[in-house]
């Protein structure tokens, strides 16, 4: 595996501030990884270490085996696609796109060549003329990834770039980034809050926390086997079972997690017996708050699928998990 970007052991402090904080990571070329962790986590400040915007404190970074901590952002084969895409609004779009050409001394016939190459590889073909704001959310999105992509980068930085987007244009974008990276071939570093993009796009997922990484692995590996409570309460709202609760469901004396999607309200005896609380409707199932023992603060989720009765607050219910689904958290203690 060859590695297009590496940190190790980095730190970058702002005043008292460890926005970043002993980080090992290994990008492996052609991949989609996606940088994922709530706000002031450090992710986008690894994005901005990669990129060459901001130096760490100490440490190193190596983009395809080279020590980077003194190339400029320039000079460095990464280019960045912004939250806000940061478009200049009295340039056409192919001008946008070709905007890196020109600071290079690009030839102008080129520049409009390959300007149009990649108005057509985001399927933007026969819009060069227009400005940007004649253009949807989603079609600047896609000159903002044209004009990162016409200097042919190693390695493209994706700063959260599909929040300002609605719903369904965001899910649709997760579907067509994820095409073109594989079409590409090219590596993809993808900073995200949203747990849902990172599962369905990365093929390696870095859950942040606190400038530190706390689980690296597969989209399967953190949402099936979080390394901690931070991240199966993260990443998809797992139960974070205690011992003394994982052995009431069947589980060993270890802190466990537990998918709400995992449980089973069943008839007759189960594992464990609970109270019906409150219910949320989600479309693909029901949401069902119960509450274990004779306190109200020992809850947990259940996701009852799509049309099974929904229990009336106060109603006993019996809770069964599913074979396996119980995981031990080994970095918990």
């Amino acid at each position: 595996m060859t590695a297009a970007v590496e940190f190790r052991n980095v730190t970058r402090h702002f005043g008292p501030v460890r926005a970043v904080d002993g980080v090992d990571l290994t990008i492996a070329e052609g991949s989609f990884f996606a940088m994922l962790g709530p706000s002031g986590s450090g992710k986008t400040t690894c994005l901005r270490l990669i990129s060459g915007f901001d130096a760490p404190t100490s440490g190193e970074i190596r983009i395809f085996g080279e020590d980077s901590g003194h190339v400029p952002p320039n000079r460095r084969n990464v280019n960045t696609v912004f939250q806000d895409y940061a478009l200049f609004p009295h340039m056409t779009v192919r001008d946008n796109v070709a905007y890196g050409l020109m600071v290079r001394g690009v030839d102008k016939a080129t520049r409009r060549n390959k300007a149009e190459e990649m108005l057509s590889l985001v399927k933007l073909a026969g819009y060069g003329d227009r400005k940007p704001g004649q253009l949807s959310g989603g079609q600047r999105q896609r000159v903002a990834l044209a004009r990162a992509l016409v200097n042919e980068p190693r390695v493209l930085l994706l700063d959260e770039p599909l929040g300002a987007l609605d719903l369904k244009l965001r899910e649709s974008m997760q579907d067509e980034l994820k095409a073109l990276q594989q079409r590409l071939g090219i590596t993809f570093v993808f900073v995200t809050h949203d747990q849902g993009e990172a599962l369905s796009m990365a093929d390696q997922v870095a859950v942040f926390a606190n400038g530190k990484v706390a689980q690296v692995g597969s989209p399967t590996d953190i949402y099936e086997r979080p390394a901690t409570k931070f991240v199966a309460d993260f990443v998809g709202s797992s139960n974070v079972l205690p011992p003394a609760l994982s052995r009431q469901f069947g589980g060993p004396d270890a802190w466990c997690s537990l998918r709400p999607e995992a449980i089973r309200v069943v008839e007759g005896a189960g594992q464990v017996t609970g109270t019906a609380g409150s219910a949320r409707y989600l479309g693909a199932g029901t949401k069902l708050s119960v509450h274990l023992g004779r306190s109200e603060d020992m809850e947990i989720s259940v996701v009852l699928p799509p049309g099974q009765a929904v229990p009336a607050p106060g109603t006993t219910v019996a809770l069964q998990p599913m074979s396996g689904a119980l995981h031990v958290m080994a970095g918990e203690k």
